[in-house]
């Protein structure tokens, strides 16, 4: 690893995105939801007028899109593609469903592996999302897998 990582694991709903947020901004690290980088390729997919099928076309995406995480002073969340703020466009249900879609391919799955560990750059990363402190970043320095009752995980979704 080129840089320090954290990462946060755990089921949907259970806070890893808002834990994730606080501890980039208050570290000063760079933010990776890796979630969001399935949403994001089936969004690129879908503006270029690729088939959600299309593993090798949404690969070639994935490596290529031009992504940044962010959050406003205020710890709202932030997600970029190129120059288009799309942060509401990713949460939406039409882009979880795709993001399903694209996260089956093996060719995207690949191509996003080495896009998520190319995020652990100085001074460091704080890795949101299943998989990470197992898969993407075995060997991270610290490890959180957060969780909540199935009831708290249901409110957060639909407040989402």
């Amino acid at each position: 690893m080129s840089a320090p990582v954290i990462t946060i694991d755990g089921p949907s709903g259970s806070g890893k995105g808002t834990v994730s947020r606080i501890i980039a901004r208050t570290i000063g690290w760079r933010l990776l939801d890796s979630g969001a980088l399935y949403r994001l390729v089936a969004l690129a997919g879908r503006k270029a007028g690729v088939s959600l099928d299309d593993g090798p076309e949404l690969a070639r995406l994935a490596v290529g899109a031009d992504i940044a995480f962010g959050s406003t002073p205020a710890g709202a969340e932030r997600i970029w593609l190129g120059d288009e703020d799309v942060t509401a466009a990713v949460r939406t249900e039409a882009a979880g469903n795709d993001a399903s879609k694209v996260a089956a391919l093996p060719q995207v799955r690949a191509a996003l592996l080495q896009r998520q560990r190319d995020f652990a750059t100085l001074p460091g990363l704080v890795a949101d999302g299943r998989d990470m402190g197992t898969v993407v970043f075995p060997a991270a320095e610290v490890k959180i897998f957060l969780t909540a009752s199935a009831e708290e995980r249901a409110a957060r979704r639909y407040k989402q």
